[in-house]
């Protein structure tokens, strides 16, 4: 008898992973941005500083010991994420899908800015979300639903991979903090962030309005070596 796809439930109706698509979100690796600390969704467009490029060596040096990784790493368009997924390729011998959806939070007018005022913006901003103030948008920039509907969307191509597989997704540690509560219902934005080339294990599944899924770990280590 074929066993049932999707999350079953606890008391409170939090899903349980059953036979669904194992996500290895996977934060770039380091560049110029993250040293100016500078907001970046599409005004700046760096590739790998050297740092950079030596994490995602490791960590593809790393996964290619892994079994059961899917043919395609989904990468974001900006040019940190996709080089760091096509570094990690080499090693496990994927292919690279860009994916524009994976692309950083949309910030707006303080896109590009590395200064007090606009980081005191950004944080204002996702202390609403929190808070449940999901109409909040950045000015010039997304809010809360266009964030979460846009993940959703690239998680998606996650789920045309068999149940049990573990699919790579290479992107940026604001909007998976932003949009983790509604991927994953119960789970909190994460206080923490990945540090360059850290990983976050999701368990998804199809949902009727689209995916749901469950945070398995943030951040998550592959075996004490690493």
């Amino acid at each position: 008898m074929k066993r049932p796809v999707g999350p079953s439930a606890l008391p409170g109706g939090r899903p349980v992973a059953t036979t669904g698509v194992t996500t290895w979100y996977i934060r770039h690796g380091h560049n110029p941005a993250n040293q100016a600390r500078q907001l970046s969704h599409k005004v700046v467009d760096y590739p790998l500083s050297d740092l950079g490029v030596a994490q995602a060596t490791r960590l593809g040096e790393r996964l290619a010991r892994e079994q059961d990784i899917a043919p395609v790493i989904y990468a974001s368009p900006l040019r940190r994420a996709a080089q760091t997924a096509e570094i990690i390729a080499r090693y496990t011998g994927s292919d690279v899908a860009v994916i524009e959806d994976l692309r950083e939070l949309d910030v707006g007018d303080i896109d590009g800015r590395c200064d007090d005022e606009a980081w005191a913006i950004h944080e204002q901003i996702l202390a609403r979300w929190r808070a449940g103030q999901h109409d909040t948008a950045f000015p010039g920039g997304e809010d809360y639903h266009g964030v979460t509907a846009r993940l959703a969307r690239a998680l998606e191509h996650a789920l045309r991979h068999p149940n049990g597989s573990r699919v790579l997704v290479v992107a940026h540690i604001g909007i998976i903090r932003a949009a983790l509560p509604a991927i994953c219902p119960g789970a909190q934005m994460p206080a923490a962030e990945l540090r360059n080339c850290d990983m976050a294990e999701l368990e998804i599944w199809p949902a009727r309005d689209g995916i749901t899924g469950t945070l398995n770990r943030w951040p998550m280590m592959l075996g004490e070596d690493w």
